[in-house]
Protein backbone atom coordinates (compact mmCIF):
# COMPACT_ATOMS: atom_id res chain seq x y z
CA UNK A 1 0.00 0.00 0.00
CA UNK A 2 1.28 3.50 -0.50
CA UNK A 3 1.87 6.08 2.18
CA UNK A 4 -1.05 8.24 0.73
CA UNK A 5 -3.49 5.56 1.30
CA UNK A 6 -2.08 5.30 5.07
CA UNK A 7 -2.28 8.93 5.30
CA UNK A 8 -5.74 8.79 4.39
CA UNK A 9 -6.59 6.01 6.48
CA UNK A 10 -4.72 7.85 9.52
CA UNK A 11 -6.64 11.40 8.70
CA UNK A 12 -9.98 9.69 8.34
CA UNK A 13 -9.67 9.10 12.50
CA UNK A 14 -11.98 11.36 14.23
CA UNK A 15 -8.76 12.63 17.05
CA UNK A 16 -6.69 12.66 14.26
CA UNK A 17 -5.42 16.36 13.64
CA UNK A 18 -2.85 16.21 11.17
CA UNK A 19 0.10 13.84 9.86
CA UNK A 20 3.51 14.52 8.37
CA UNK A 21 6.10 12.10 7.34
CA UNK A 22 9.53 12.25 8.43
CA UNK A 23 10.95 9.78 6.30
CA UNK A 24 9.39 6.81 4.32
CA UNK A 25 7.95 4.93 7.59
CA UNK A 26 8.01 7.55 10.15
CA UNK A 27 5.10 9.74 11.05
CA UNK A 28 4.21 12.46 13.03
CA UNK A 29 0.27 12.15 14.57
CA UNK A 30 -0.89 15.45 15.31
CA UNK A 31 -3.98 14.95 17.27
CA UNK A 32 -7.09 17.12 18.86
CA UNK A 33 -6.80 15.97 22.01
CA UNK A 34 -3.48 14.91 22.82
CA UNK A 35 -0.19 15.72 22.27
CA UNK A 36 1.46 14.75 18.60
CA UNK A 37 3.42 11.05 18.92
CA UNK A 38 5.87 9.88 16.31
CA UNK A 39 4.96 6.05 15.19
CA UNK A 40 6.93 3.75 12.65
CA UNK A 41 4.99 1.80 9.90
CA UNK A 42 6.70 -1.66 8.85
CA UNK A 43 4.59 -3.42 5.93
CA UNK A 44 6.40 -6.87 6.97
CA UNK A 45 4.96 -10.33 6.78
CA UNK A 46 7.27 -11.21 9.77
CA UNK A 47 8.76 -8.37 11.78
CA UNK A 48 11.95 -9.26 13.10
CA UNK A 49 14.47 -8.05 15.65
CA UNK A 50 16.46 -6.41 12.84
CA UNK A 51 12.98 -4.51 11.88
CA UNK A 52 12.57 -2.30 14.54
CA UNK A 53 16.33 -1.88 16.18
CA UNK A 54 16.22 1.03 14.34
CA UNK A 55 13.39 3.18 16.09
CA UNK A 56 14.58 1.92 19.89
CA UNK A 57 16.31 4.62 20.38
CA UNK A 58 14.30 7.20 18.20
CA UNK A 59 11.40 9.61 19.85
CA UNK A 60 8.84 6.81 17.75
CA UNK A 61 6.30 5.85 20.80
CA UNK A 62 5.08 3.39 18.46
CA UNK A 63 5.91 0.34 15.78
CA UNK A 64 3.03 -0.79 13.97
CA UNK A 65 3.36 -3.14 11.15
CA UNK A 66 0.39 -2.44 8.58
CA UNK A 67 -0.50 -5.80 6.80
CA UNK A 68 -3.04 -7.51 8.58
CA UNK A 69 -1.93 -11.36 7.86
CA UNK A 70 1.98 -10.04 9.52
CA UNK A 71 3.18 -11.50 12.36
CA UNK A 72 5.26 -10.68 15.12
CA UNK A 73 8.45 -12.60 16.33
CA UNK A 74 9.50 -13.05 19.88
CA UNK A 75 12.86 -10.88 19.83
CA UNK A 76 10.89 -7.87 18.06
CA UNK A 77 8.79 -7.69 20.66
CA UNK A 78 11.44 -7.90 23.22
CA UNK A 79 13.21 -5.45 21.93
CA UNK A 80 10.03 -3.18 21.81
CA UNK A 81 9.12 -3.66 25.10
CA UNK A 82 12.45 -3.61 26.51
CA UNK A 83 12.36 0.13 25.14
CA UNK A 84 9.62 1.71 26.22
CA UNK A 85 7.78 1.59 22.59
CA UNK A 86 3.81 -0.24 21.94
CA UNK A 87 3.90 -2.48 19.08
CA UNK A 88 1.60 -4.36 16.79
CA UNK A 89 -0.73 -4.80 13.58
CA UNK A 90 -2.65 -1.57 12.75
CA UNK A 91 -5.40 -1.62 15.52
CA UNK A 92 -2.47 -0.96 17.98
CA UNK A 93 -1.93 2.33 16.64
CA UNK A 94 -5.48 3.44 16.33
CA UNK A 95 -5.98 2.48 19.56
CA UNK A 96 -2.72 4.62 20.34
CA UNK A 97 -3.90 7.91 18.53
CA UNK A 98 -6.87 7.61 21.54
CA UNK A 99 -4.35 6.96 24.47
CA UNK A 100 -2.69 9.73 26.27
CA UNK A 101 0.27 7.74 26.67
CA UNK A 102 0.39 6.22 23.20
CA UNK A 103 3.55 3.78 24.24
CA UNK A 104 1.44 1.88 26.28
CA UNK A 105 -1.08 0.88 23.36
CA UNK A 106 -2.22 -2.93 23.76
CA UNK A 107 -3.38 -5.29 21.68
CA UNK A 108 -5.98 -6.57 24.51
CA UNK A 109 -6.79 -9.69 22.89
CA UNK A 110 -2.97 -10.31 23.44
CA UNK A 111 -2.69 -8.25 26.58
CA UNK A 112 -5.54 -9.82 28.78
CA UNK A 113 -4.50 -13.48 27.89
CA UNK A 114 -0.99 -13.07 28.44
CA UNK A 115 -1.88 -11.23 32.15
CA UNK A 116 -4.03 -13.99 32.93
CA UNK A 117 -1.55 -16.83 32.28
CA UNK A 118 1.07 -15.22 33.84
CA UNK A 119 -0.70 -14.39 37.07
CA UNK A 120 -1.29 -17.95 37.59
CA UNK A 121 0.35 -19.36 40.59
CA UNK A 122 2.11 -22.01 38.51
CA UNK A 123 3.55 -20.22 36.10
CA UNK A 124 6.33 -18.85 36.46
CA UNK A 125 7.29 -16.83 32.85
CA UNK A 126 5.02 -16.20 29.80
CA UNK A 127 7.38 -15.06 27.02
CA UNK A 128 6.94 -15.20 22.73
CA UNK A 129 7.78 -16.78 20.19
CA UNK A 130 5.27 -15.20 18.12
CA UNK A 131 2.85 -12.82 18.73
CA UNK A 132 -0.09 -14.90 18.94
CA UNK A 133 1.77 -17.65 20.44
CA UNK A 134 2.97 -17.67 23.82
CA UNK A 135 5.54 -19.69 25.64
CA UNK A 136 4.38 -20.58 29.24
CA UNK A 137 7.24 -21.68 32.01
CA UNK A 138 5.29 -23.65 33.60
CA UNK A 139 6.54 -24.86 37.47
CA UNK A 140 6.94 -28.22 36.87
CA UNK A 141 9.63 -27.14 34.42
CA UNK A 142 8.15 -28.24 30.98
CA UNK A 143 7.57 -25.55 28.34
CA UNK A 144 3.75 -25.34 26.82
CA UNK A 145 3.20 -23.67 23.42
CA UNK A 146 -0.23 -21.77 23.69
CA UNK A 147 -1.78 -20.37 20.63
CA UNK A 148 -4.01 -17.42 21.06
CA UNK A 149 -7.00 -17.35 18.40
CA UNK A 150 -9.99 -14.99 17.97
CA UNK A 151 -12.94 -16.79 16.31
CA UNK A 152 -16.78 -16.49 17.74
CA UNK A 153 -17.30 -20.13 16.67
CA UNK A 154 -13.89 -21.94 16.58
CA UNK A 155 -13.65 -25.03 14.09
CA UNK A 156 -11.36 -27.50 13.19
CA UNK A 157 -10.37 -25.36 9.38
CA UNK A 158 -9.66 -22.84 12.02
CA UNK A 159 -7.57 -25.04 14.16
CA UNK A 160 -5.91 -26.07 10.87
CA UNK A 161 -4.61 -23.27 9.76
CA UNK A 162 -3.55 -22.02 13.08
CA UNK A 163 -1.36 -25.21 13.24
CA UNK A 164 -0.02 -24.00 9.66
CA UNK A 165 0.41 -19.69 10.20
CA UNK A 166 2.20 -20.56 14.02
CA UNK A 167 4.00 -24.11 14.00
CA UNK A 168 3.01 -26.65 16.29
CA UNK A 169 1.34 -26.19 19.48
CA UNK A 170 0.42 -27.52 23.01
CA UNK A 171 -2.99 -25.88 23.76
CA UNK A 172 -4.99 -23.87 21.38
CA UNK A 173 -6.65 -20.66 23.79
CA UNK A 174 -9.79 -19.32 22.00
CA UNK A 175 -9.96 -15.62 23.31
CA UNK A 176 -13.03 -14.88 21.97
CA UNK A 177 -15.24 -15.31 25.16
CA UNK A 178 -18.69 -15.29 23.16
CA UNK A 179 -19.40 -18.21 21.02
CA UNK A 180 -18.84 -21.93 21.07
CA UNK A 181 -15.40 -24.32 20.13
CA UNK A 182 -17.38 -26.69 17.34
CA UNK A 183 -17.12 -30.35 17.83
CA UNK A 184 -15.14 -30.62 15.18
CA UNK A 185 -12.67 -28.97 16.64
CA UNK A 186 -12.04 -31.13 19.11
CA UNK A 187 -12.00 -33.45 16.87
CA UNK A 188 -9.04 -32.00 14.55
CA UNK A 189 -7.14 -31.41 17.95
CA UNK A 190 -7.17 -34.97 19.04
CA UNK A 191 -5.47 -35.45 15.17
CA UNK A 192 -2.48 -33.20 15.87
CA UNK A 193 -2.21 -34.57 19.39
CA UNK A 194 -3.14 -30.94 21.01
CA UNK A 195 -5.70 -29.65 23.39
CA UNK A 196 -8.28 -26.28 22.10
CA UNK A 197 -9.61 -24.63 25.82
CA UNK A 198 -10.91 -21.03 26.56
CA UNK A 199 -9.42 -19.52 28.99
CA UNK A 200 -10.80 -20.91 32.43
CA UNK A 201 -10.36 -24.59 31.06
CA UNK A 202 -6.99 -23.16 30.27
CA UNK A 203 -6.28 -22.15 33.49
CA UNK A 204 -7.24 -25.39 34.64
CA UNK A 205 -5.22 -27.30 32.78
CA UNK A 206 -1.42 -25.45 33.77
CA UNK A 207 -3.57 -25.64 37.59
CA UNK A 208 -3.48 -29.61 37.14
CA UNK A 209 0.29 -29.53 35.35
CA UNK A 210 -0.09 -32.78 34.10
CA UNK A 211 1.20 -32.26 30.39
Amino acid sequence: MSDEFIQKLLLEHSEVQSVEWQSDDVILISRKRYSSFYAAILKQKLVEAEHVERFLSSPVSVVANFPKIGKWTGPAIDQCEANGKAWGQWGVLLRAINTEAPETAENPEIAFSRQALRQHNRVQAVTFAFDHLLLIHHQNGTTLRVALLYEYDLTGVDLRRAWDNLGEFDVLLKTNPNGSIMPDAYEVSEALGTKVFGIKDTLGYLARGKF
